[in-house]
């Protein structure tokens, strides 16, 4: 009797093949992580104080894992397994295990035989691509790769690629040494494992080449991923020790630093509970996890508030005061006010609410006006903090508000008196709390004690990132460098983005296609690819000497804009064309202008872009060294920041435009993290190695903030442009 009836036409059960097949893909992305953790020096090599050294584990890795594959084509071929294999792997899989096999035994052989070796490897070579393409796909996929693994692993665990062997290459005058070699073999081998395993849990097949490739290709971008964590963990490594050296920060302060991101992983993870989908469910997990590691974290830190002992260690003191910085909870509740304005808006039916939202209303423009005020024309009366003690009462009364509107949220029905929700008294407790962080950090004045209260300083002593550096080793610091490489970027971008998103909708929207636009598209992309040294060349020859005939920010903030600039024109040139003509179609039908319609529709559409072309170009221009070393021409270890802020003066002239804006800060040399970094590394200016490490760390956590702005601007205008 024919069995067609025995087996399910869908098979929604895993079976003992299929989790064999999938624990050899796990072994192979362990095999793979530990090979790429070798060349961080993370995972050892040689002796490591066991009885075997540790290249030995990855030929008895290789082995096993081998052993696995082999055992996948022979179960599939010998047993009464779902799989459904092709007759052939076909021929891109046969050449790429031909050419393996032939270097693979070529190379043995050599060390072996000598001459004789290239000719017999290039006959096992052939011998193998040529059985693996003539063979079934099951066969001819796992047993070329699993002997390999075999032959691999054997030779590792014989000692004979061990510790004290080398590989002196007369073509490339080098040498490798195993600890090199050994890593290399097992980042192939697990990804020709993971390949052949990810065909096997497909039943091999279409379906089967599909999980392979897809388990190649992941196995490729979590190489990349992981080269670029490895390497911010790498210098983090060595350069984290020097930055916080001496560091004291007051608990009060890290707690609300901690606020939003614990507010922010509860909301995240609270969104993702009930779901089906595993993949969301894992991240519900690890936003959870997340909150629950912060939420400990200020446990901590509040119970050192209470009990007054403060946490030290080798190189930072947290204190046990509730003292907060002004500009950390200026920093912290502005961006909450900007999430909080995500928020459904409150529309009251009832008449008392309408009553109490249009307060709430009036007490938020109070709030501003009085900091515009005092930032214009300072305190309003002298000796009393109007401001301060205003938005002090307006945070008593939002939190009054959310007291109130806690129960309402534990109880069914309506509530009887007419409450604000929570997000709007919470909406108006961070706009207090913005209020009067800004009003100490404009008077100076601190609102409460310096044990208990909102202060305009002295809750965080950073001495790397806060000072500068002062001669023979009497202090480490970064102040003027970071202050530099901050002003350098924001006046690139402030040329260069207005400048190329205009260019951007002109080529876009108005000029026609013809060979004026092509000249543009080839300019633009030549002047992309171009060193930047020669950009530095063109500002030393051109910009220097028509301002002030030496080397400046200003001149430093022309050249890289002029860097960033036909990036920034390519990608919001493709933003505007990838908008559809069906919005452009819409508008005109409506009467709307032309130029109305870039405005308020193309744009919007196109920001995303726009952004994404800002973070790339961000990314080239503030690590740049080149074009600083000859237009900037600051000393290496300056004593003072450039005042740019401070140094405006704005006039009045009998002339067109009547109005005179100077500032003598702009043409004054000055110094950059990376051309301080090169100086220090290079040049061995100040020959400090663990000073050098800090200040890489430093300008990689300027340009990761550079990023998180972009990313965080990119974020709001996608949101914002599918809400709308």
């Amino acid at each position: 009797m024919s069995d067609a009836y025995s087996r399910r036409l869908v098979d929604t059960g895993s079976t003992g093949y299929d989790r064999i097949a999938a624990g050899t893909v796990g072994i192979a992305f362990l095999l793979f992580a530990a090979a790429v953790g070798t060349f961080f020096g993370w995972v050892p090599t040689g002796e490591t104080g066991g009885p075997v050294p540790g290249l030995t584990y990855f030929g008895v890795a290789l082995l096993g894992l081998g052993s696995l594959v082999v055992g996948l084509g022979v179960a599939s071929r010998r047993f009464d397994v779902a799989t459904t294999p092709s007759e052939s792997p076909g021929l891109i899989a046969s050449t790429v295990l031909g050419v393996l096999w032939l270097a693979t035994v070529g190379s043995v052989a050599t060390w072996a035989l000598g001459p004789l070796g290239w000719p017999l490897g290039v006959v096992v070579g052939g011998a193998v691509g040529y059985a693996t393409l003539a063979a079934p796909e099951d066969i001819g996929s796992t047993l070329p790769v699993g002997a390999f693994l075999l032959l691999s692993g054997a030779l590792v665990t014989a000692g004979v690629l061990g510790p004290g062997w080398a590989w002196e290459s007369s073509a490339f005058g080098a040498t490798f040494p195993a600890d090199v070699v050994v890593p290399l073999v097992a980042l192939s081998s697990s990804l020709l494992a993971g390949w052949t395993a990810g065909k096997a849990y497909g039943g091999f097949g279409a379906r089967g080449r599909q999980h392979g490739a897809f388990l190649l290709v992941s196995l490729v971008v979590f190489l990349v991923v992981g080269v670029l964590a490895f390497l911010l963990v790498y210098v983090a490594e060595r350069g984290i020790g020097t930055t916080v050296e001496n560091l004291t920060v007051s608990a009060g302060t890290l707690l609300v630093a901690l606020a939003l991101p614990l507010f922010v992983a509860v909301r995240r993870g609270r969104r993702g509970l009930g779901s089906a989908s595993g993949v969301t469910l894992i991240a519900v997990y690890l936003w959870l996890a997340l909150a629950g590691t912060l939420a400990l974290v200020g446990s901590g830190l509040g119970y050192a508030i209470v009990s007054g002992n403060g946490l030290t260690t080798a190189t930072t003191t947290i204190q046990p005061t509730a003292a907060v910085g002004a500009l950390p909870a200026a920093f912290v509740s502005g961006l909450a006010v900007l999430a909080a304005r995500q928020a459904t808006p409150w529309r009251p039916s009832d008449r008392r609410a309408r009553r109490l939202k249009r307060a709430g209303v009036g007490l938020a423009i109070a709030l501003a006006a009085g900091v515009i005020i005092e930032l214009l024309v300072g305190p309003l009366v002298v000796g009393v903090s109007l401001v301060g003690t205003f938005a002090v009462v307006v945070c008593a009364l939002s939190s009054a508000s959310i007291a109130a509107g806690l129960p309402g949220r534990f109880r069914d029905g309506p509530a009887r008196t007419p409450v604000p929700p929570l997000t709007a008294s919470a909406q108006l407790l961070l706009l207090g709390v913005l209020a009067a962080s800004l009003h100490v950090l404009l008077t100076g004045n601190s609102i409460g004690t310096e044990t208990v209260g909102l202060v305009a300083s002295g809750t965080v002593d950073w001495p790397f990132v806060m000072n500068p550096t002062q001669g023979l080793g009497i202090q480490r610091g970064v102040m003027p460098a970071l202050i530099g490489t901050v002003w350098i970027v924001v006046g690139a971008v402030a040329f260069a983005v207005p400048i190329a998103v205009g260019a951007a909708v002109f080529l876009t929207e108005y000029a026609e296609d013809s060979l004026f636009t092509k000249g543009v598209d080839v300019a633009t992309n030549g002047l992309w690819s171009t060193p930047s040294i020669v950009f530095g060349l063109f500002g030393l020859a051109f910009i220097v000497p028509r301002f002030g005939n030496s080397g400046s920010i200003f001149a430093s903030q022309l050249v890289l804009g002029f860097m960033l600039l036909p990036l920034v024109l390519v990608t919001s040139r493709e933003a505007m064309q990838s908008v559809p003509d069906e919005y452009r179609d819409a508008s005109a039908a409506l009467g709307v202008s032309k130029w109305d319609t870039i405005k308020e529709v193309v744009i919007p559409a196109s920001m995303p872009g726009i952004i994404t072309g800002v973070i790339l170009g961000v990314g080239r221009i503030a690590g740049e060294t080149a074009p600083l070393l000859l237009v900037l021409n600051g000393p290496v270890a300056p004593t003072d920041a450039p005042a740019v802020l401070s140094s405006f003066e704005v006039g009045l002239t009998a002339q067109p435009p009547f109005v005179s804006v100077t500032n003598p800060a702009l043409l004054e040399s000055a110094s950059a993290l990376p051309y301080q970094l090169y100086a220090i590394i290079t040049a061995g200016v100040l020959d400090d190695m663990a000073f050098g490490w800090a200040t890489a760390f430093v300008l990689l956590g300027v340009v990761l903030s550079f990023f998180a702005v972009a990313v965080a601007s990119r974020r709001y205008f996608r949101r914002k442009l599918h809400h709308d």
